[in-house]
């Protein structure tokens, strides 16, 4: 290396470099050891001191007591997840509860936030430790006994490598502290850290607990049953055949269960329940045969039909009729055309007693019209009736038996005639009414009279009257007709039928027990909580033992390492502390002050250093010496640049590129997490990608951890940066305390934690660095409790087609009786509506689609775009259309004995003319004069006459009490309820669930009385008058009961559940306690009625489709609004900071990054700071007794030649930046950000860039 001229002495008037007495060129002799100019290896006795070794310095963090702690918590911290794991196993979940929502604030809380508060804590335990361990390596591989290269100690900066890399380039080396603590810290912060977050989730469990049954029921005994098999069976099952009703709780279209009651249910509060428990199935199946048939002569329609065992009858069949079908029970009815008993041709027997003949018929005219041909199918069939134990789930919501749950205990065993009267039961289907109806009993009058079917069947074009059975058989209406005549068809309708009607007969039947004999049960039921992954506990558990493992590795390998180092080398006077012991390797790095990294390794690439103890000195000093390599003279180890000449160094990190793409990071982040909470707010919600457990938490915690686990490495290697660069940056100012520069112990930390140092020394780049380093892990505890999943409702865009259009036809409305009498073969008396109001009333079965107890919708159906969830709901936009009763209270008076004879012959809208028609008709009636205390009820509107048809649009309900039925001329008081209802329509917003079925509306406009293009509302009046002509009932007759006559006062009474209005014996009632429930019905069977009748609305083929919406319950993901602020926040901050350290940017005038013991050692090798020896001077001069400072610049060293470091003031030429930069153009210093205005004065140094 070629050797440079002397410099020329420098002179007074240089500025910024003060004089120094000339100095005799001194002896290199230190404590007493010679030394020379060139290096010789040193000769020491490496006897041991009398006294034995000393224990070297070691960090805290790297004791026995703080290493076993860490362990210790690590293990506690794996086995507090284990737990956690096995109750959330055993239990389904923690802190369950009904809803996400009802989950305990103090369970969210912790669920969602302590779990990465831990995390974050433990984490930064270990980067003490960590940083520790890669700080003490150098000096660990430096107090070796045979030393070690300069690479592996005096240039090592495991603390500023990229922490990926640390474990690798430590295991290359075996520097196994290094390994140990660096493979535990990219575990805790890459693998543990984010995992953890996806260790626990919100979901939902299913629960199962033992319970005891408090009730069971059974069917009552043999001689009461004939008592409970009326036509309420009959009512029942024809609303839910053909309108669609549910059925009774236990009770399936296949068979009944006998129901069971828990008792203090563990499920109760639950949303979805089940109950699980022994008990009875109850069914019937039929066994039928082809019956042998034949014409008996072609000329007539008589039929003979066989059933192979003894049994014949004969049936008419009409071949005019296209379409037969005919149900022939066993026992004769004054409500059946035929029966197959015959004392003769068909006697009764085991057998044929409970057999029916199924017949279907088609005839075909198209040859001959005389003489149709007609093809039949006929079946004799024999119902048998079956028991079973079985275990069986009923969902608690309406009790429903749950088929796939159903588990047999027991063989199946007949239900014997001794359990059950079958005979009754076929008696009441086969003929429509209860057998005891023979014996004149008087009933309910909806169970006077057999169920009107021939509405429903006139749909399927069959002959009517039929046979009562048929109309069970072919509900639901959903094969075509002809279809029955294939024979399975046929055997299964009826089969059907059979199955229901028993299941609803077996419900009707039902006691409860006095005695509960099993009483074990089981409830299942769904809980919102928060569960534990098996698969990522286990993971995080393997992960924490393997850091445990680790652990007990690093406290081994740091107890066999050796220090020989007897103060933390924490601050840069610590170091010069250590290096002033080393003359020879001070003059070593003296002429490498100026070069880079790299340069300075490859100088010394070939020599080995040891940290030596002074064995001559008391005071344990230690210094570096050379042990090995090439002799070469210091003076002739030179870096091969001019000497002032160097390249400021800039580390990748602190370059405004890199802090642009970290910045862009930081925004891209910020506004993806903004457009993602505007998106959940927008539509309750993200969509899951996946429906998986472990899949949702890598997405929902394990990724958004991570970012947070990536993002904060960076903050702290900017951080460890500063903490290494700001003694320098102070001493680049010129005249700076030692305490705030050279003394400094930043690196002695991790950077988050030297925030209180830097307030303290009021280093306010650093202070931000640190909070915002700080944040980086409440950044990972927000990202952590970000994302969470909670049931929400789905709202999505539908289209609806109107079914009907939302006017009344004109041509239909005017003729609804003719079309209802059209249809009514058997009775004059349209009763569909009475039957689905009884059911809803008594059973509350829900009404029709589109229909509620006040309106019916205009109704429509929804393209489900060819996705259809039976769970969805909708809302549209719909008219309503509703009747209101409007009645007035008539007080209870005294009726008069005579009336002009002429009074009902005429029609008058005047309101006390009707209530006289309705007192002469109750004084009047002759109908069923019993004796003693009467009473009677009057529901009627008056015909139209020729004065005003509005008398036909007016209602009165009346009821009148008598002491003496039989006297026509008794007292008789009665009160009335006087109507003139009126029409009222309006725009609703109807929510509805897949059927049509409404769950809630909303009305949207003002209500009005009138349709539009209704002139005059002739449409609306007529279809008052036909619901009042719907109610009217016959002529009134007297009783003294308190049985119900009609079916208004039927449904009065199951509405109020009280017959106190119908008791004779009690006076005539109080008008105002009945009409708020008259109004009620009239107006639900008003609604009732035009669901039932849709044909009175005109075509919907000029209505335009509408959009509404799609509701679907959905599990979502959604953000949590305290951690959302605390992310966003962060991130705010996050690039505030980004902005301001990369704006005002760091003074770039170091020729290279001084992480390791080498580089330092180089700008201090040639100073007076080694001379410095416990605060003392070099004489006894004034200006010694001034506070000492310090600089960075270029300083005349102890060998009189110029250096580059740390000197004491005021003898250092600070350095300009400036002088360090190529020129630049205003432009590109505009786009580089070089137009800032500069801070700090930066005196010259003639020569400009060196000296």
């Amino acid at each position: 290396m070629s050797s440079r001229p002397e410099l020329e002495p420098l002179s007074p008037n240089d500025h910024a470099v003060g004089q120094w007495p000339p100095q005799p060129v001194q002896d290199d002799t230190v404590h007493g050891v010679e030394t020379k100019s060139s290096w010789y290896p040193r000769i020491r006795d490496i006897r041991q001191r009398k006294d034995g070794p000393k224990k070297g310095w070691k960090p805290l963090s790297m004791t026995a007591p703080i290493l076993i702690l860490l362990t210790i918590l690590t293990l506690l911290l794996a086995g507090a997840i284990e737990v956690l794991a096995q109750l959330s196993r055993s239990r389904g979940g923690l802190a369950l509860s009904r809803t996400q929502d009802d989950i305990p604030q103090y369970a969210m809380i912790s669920y969602l936030y302590l779990p990465n508060i831990i995390a974050v804590l433990y984490s930064l335990m270990w980067s003490w430790v960590d940083l520790d361990v890669k700080r003490m390596q150098p000096w660990f591989e430096l107090s070796k006994p045979e030393g070690a290269t300069a690479e592996n100690s005096m240039f090592l900066d495991y603390p500023y490598d990229f922490i990926a890399t640390v474990p690798v380039k430590a295991a290359r080396r075996r520097h196994w502290p290094v390994f140990f603590a660096g493979t535990v810290t990219v575990v805790i912060f890459w693998l543990v850290t984010p995992l953890q977050s996806s260790i626990m989730g919100t979901g939902f469990v299913n629960k199962t607990e033992t319970a005891v049954i408090g009730t069971r029921s059974s069917i009552v005994p043999l001689a009461n049953q004939s008592h409970f098999l009326t036509n309420q069976i009959l009512n029942t099952g024809y609303s839910i055949g053909w309108h669609g009703q549910s059925y009774p709780s236990f009770t399936t279209s296949d068979y009944a269960i006998l129901p069971f009651y828990i008792d203090n249910d563990p499920g109760e509060s639950q949303l979805h329940t089940n109950w699980t428990a022994t008990t009875t199935k109850l069914w019937t199946e039929l066994d039928c045969w082809p019956a042998t048939y034949q014409q008996e002569h072609p000329s007539i329609t008589q039929w003979d039909f066989q059933n192979g065992q003894g049994c014949n009858t004969t049936i008419i069949i009409n071949s005019n009729a296209n379409l037969t079908m005919l149900y022939v029970g066993y026992l004769s009815s004054p409500y059946a055309d035929y029966q197959l008993a015959d004392i003769h041709n068909c006697p009764n027997s085991t057998h044929s007693n409970h057999q029916f003949l199924a017949v279907w018929a088609s005839s075909d005219n198209s040859k001959d019209q005389f003489d149709p041909e007609v093809n039949v199918t006929a079946l004799f069939c024999q119902p048998a009736y079956y028991k079973q134990e079985v275990m069986v789930s009923v969902a608690t919501d309406g009790f429903r038996p749950l088929n796939t749950s159903i588990q047999p205990i027991s063989p199946q065993e007949p239900l014997t005639e001794k359990e059950f009267n079958s005979t009754s039961f076929e008696f009441l289907i086969g003929t429509g009414m209860p057998m005891e109806q023979l014996l004149n009993i008087v009933r309910d009058f909806p169970f006077e009279n057999v169920v009107e079917a021939d509405p429903q069947i006139d749909k399927t074009n069959l002959s009517i009257p039929t046979s009562n059975m048929v109309g069970y058989a072919l509900a639901p209406h959903n094969v075509p007709p002809i279809t029955y005549g294939d024979p399975n068809v046929l055997h299964q309708a009826f089969n059907r039928a059979h199955k229901y009607l028993f299941s609803i007969a077996i419900n009707q039947m039902l006691v409860n027990d006095s005695t509960v004999t099993n009483s074990t049960a089981i409830s299942e039921f769904q809980q919102s909580g928060i569960i534990v992954s098996r698969l990522f506990s286990a993971i995080v558990e393997g992960l924490l033992l393997l850091v445990a493992i680790f652990t007990v590795l690093l406290l081994w390998s740091c107890h066999t390492s050796t220090s020989y180092l007897t103060t933390n080398p924490s601050s840069i006077s610590r170091l010069a502390a250590i290096f002033r012991n080393g003359p020879e390797t001070n003059k070593m790095f003296r002429p490498a002050d100026h070069a880079d990294e790299k340069s300075l390794k490859e100088l010394f690439q070939n020599d080995k250093f040891r940290l030596t103890r002074d064995e001559y000195s008391n005071t344990g000093n230690v210094y570096i010496e050379k042990v090995a390599g090439v002799e070469v003279d210091p003076d002739e180890r030179r870096f091969d640049k001019p000497i002032g000449y160097y390249d400021p160094i800039k580390p990748a990190p602190l370059k405004r590129g890199i802090g642009l793409l970290f910045g862009l990071v930081q925004i891209g982040a910020l506004v993806a997490i903004v457009y993602l909470k505007v998106q959940t707010d927008k539509s309750k919600g993200l969509i899951r990608p996946s429906t998986k457990f472990e899949v949702l938490q890598i997405l929902e915690n394990y990724i958004p951890t991570a970012f947070a686990t990536f993002t904060e490495p960076f903050w702290v290697l900017l951080n460890r940066f500063l903490c290494l660069l700001q003694p320098f940056k102070v001493l680049s100012r010129g005249r700076s305390e030692s305490s705030k520069s050279i003394d400094t112990t930043y690196t002695a930390l991790p950077p988050q934690l030297v925030l209180w140092r830097a307030l303290k020394s009021r280093h306010l780049m650093l202070v931000m660095l640190c909070v915002i380093a700080l944040l980086s892990n409440v950044l990972a505890v927000g990202l952590g409790a970000l994302f969470n999943e909670d049931q929400t409702t789905a709202i999505y865009t539908a289209t609806f087609t109107p079914n009907v259009g939302a006017q009344l036809d004109n041509e239909t409305v005017f003729n609804f009786n003719n079309y209802l009498e059209a249809r009514l073969k058997t009775s004059s008396l349209y009763q569909d509506e009475m039957y689905i109001a009884m059911a809803n009333i008594s059973s509350g079965m829900p009404l029709p689609p589109w229909t509620t107890s006040e309106y019916f919708f205009q109704p429509y159906t929804v393209d489900s775009g060819g996705q259809s969830n039976s769970s969805s709901t909708y809302n549209v936009s719909t008219r309503g259309f509703a009747l209101t009763a409007n009645c007035t209270a008539i007080p209870r008076s005294t009726i008069a004995l005579s009336f002009p004879p002429d009074l009902d012959k005429t029609c008058s809208n005047d309101g006390s003319y009707i209530i006289d028609v309705a007192k002469m008709t109750m004084r009047t009636s002759a109908t069923t004069r019993p004796s003693g205390p009467s009473s009677i009820e009057y529901t009627a509107s008056l015909e139209p006459g020729s004065i005003s048809e509005s008398c036909s649009r007016a209602m009165t309900f009346g009821w009148g009490r008598t002491p003496q039925g039989l006297n026509m001329n008794a007292t008789v008081e009665a009160s009335f309820a006087f109507c003139r209802p009126f029409f009222q329509t309006a725009m609703f917003n109807v929510h509805h669930d897949a059927e049509g079925n409404v769950l809630a509306h909303e009305r949207t406009s003002d209500v009005s009385m009138h349709l539009d293009e209704d002139d005059d509302d002739l449409q609306t009046n007529r279809m008052i008058s036909q619901m009042n002509s719907l109610l009217t009932q016959g002529v009134p007759g007297w009783h003294n009961d308190t049985l119900t006559r009609d079916w208004i006062n039927y449904l009065l009474f199951i509405s109020l559940d009280s017959r106190n209005f119908l008791d004779p014996s009690k006076p005539p009632p109080d008008p105002n306690d009945l009409i708020p429930t008259i109004e009620k019905l009239y107006r639900q069977l008003f609604a009732i009625l035009l669901s039932l009748n849709q044909q009175l609305f005109v075509p919907s083929g000029k209505e335009a489709s509408v959009t509404g919406q799609k509701l679907t319950e959905e599990t979502r993901i959604f953000m949590d609004q305290n951690a959302f602020i605390i992310t966003v926040t962060v991130l705010s901050l996050n690039i505030i900071a980004v902005v301001i350290f990369y704006s005002r940017g760091i003074i770039f005038n170091l020729p290279r990054v001084p992480t390791t013991i080498g580089s330092v050692l180089a700008f201090v090798s040639a100073s007076h700071i080694l001379e410095d020896q416990e605060q003392s001077s070099r004489g006894s001069d004034d200006k010694s007794k001034e506070k000492k400072t310090y600089s960075f610049g270029r300083y005349i060293g102890v060998d009189q030649k110029v250096h580059l470091g740390i000197d004491v003031d005021p003898y250092v030429a600070l350095v300009d930046p400036a002088s360090l930069k190529e020129k630049k153009s205003l432009v590109r210093r505009a786009v580089t950000g070089d137009l800032r205005k500069r801070t700090g004065t930066f005196e010259p140094v003639r020569s400009g860039t060196w000296l």
